[in-house]
């Protein structure tokens, strides 16, 4: 006789909370990263600050001082080994099929033409030197152009960068479950979508309040992309 219990006994599931995602940024834009974030500076004192005509603090980088997440050929390896526990919720992305109706006779046939995908959502926790919300907020300057006041007529302003030089980033999204065991110690990937030509074009404003003290600083990015491929291949995998 059926059983409901033993059926949730046995049925095996996966579950929601079980994923993490990783972020390749366009290498064309890593001296404009390495030139935006640096370090180096402690305690500052006002007689030591230098400061350029829009009134931000002109820092100037020492040996060692840049930010250890720069230091690798691309930008990403170093970022993804915090990032991936970062994101705290995101989505596996969806496809639609678009199709035309067709009526020489009979019932109604729809012929496919054309597969678009959806915009994925990130909501990332910020680390403690804001470096996940650096990293977008320079991406994102450097798709359309920033307001230039100094240059006047000859400025660049809203002119918007190639196509290749802000959308060759990456996105990867793994399902994972299970567990590792003494021969294959690690993390079971059940799936990986990968985000081919990715590249963020919304970011959510970060609140400032004195009202929310045993919280944290989220922000959520919305992720565009050209295609997007899936691997089902399961195994272990290890995070360091």
């Amino acid at each position: 006789m059926f059983s409901i219990s033993r059926f949730k006994q046995n049925i095996n599931v996966v579950r929601p909370n079980q994923f993490f995602a990783e972020v390749d940024f366009p290498v064309e834009l890593r001296t404009a990263f390495q030139n935006k974030v640096k370090t180096g500076i402690t305690n500052p004192s006002h007689s030591n600050q230098r400061y350029n005509v829009e009134g931000s603090v002109n820092i100037t980088s020492t040996s060692g001082s840049t930010a250890s997440w720069f230091n690798t050929s691309t930008v990403g390896p170093d970022f993804n080994e915090t990032f991936r526990f970062r994101c705290e919720a995101t989505e596996l992305p969806g496809r639609t099929i678009s199709t035309s109706d067709d009526q020489a006779y009979g019932p109604t046939t729809k012929f496919a033409y054309e597969t678009s995908y959806q915009d994925v959502n990130l909501q990332i926790i910020c680390s403690e030197d804001m470096r996940e919300r650096a990293m977008f907020e320079i991406w994102m300057e450097n798709i359309i152009n920033q307001t230039d006041l100094k240059n006047g007529n000859r400025s660049r302003a809203g002119l918007a960068k190639y196509y290749n030089q802000y959308a060759s980033g990456q996105v990867r999204i793994y399902q994972i479950g299970g567990g590792g065991t003494v021969a294959n110690p690690g993390t079971k990937q059940l799936a990986r979508y990968t985000l081919y030509n990715a590249y963020p074009i919304q970011m959510s404003p970060m609140n400032l309040t004195w009202e929310e003290q045993n919280t944290y600083q989220r922000f959520s990015v919305t992720i565009t992309y050209r295609f997007h491929a899936v691997d089902f291949t399961q195994g272990f995998i290890n995070l360091r």
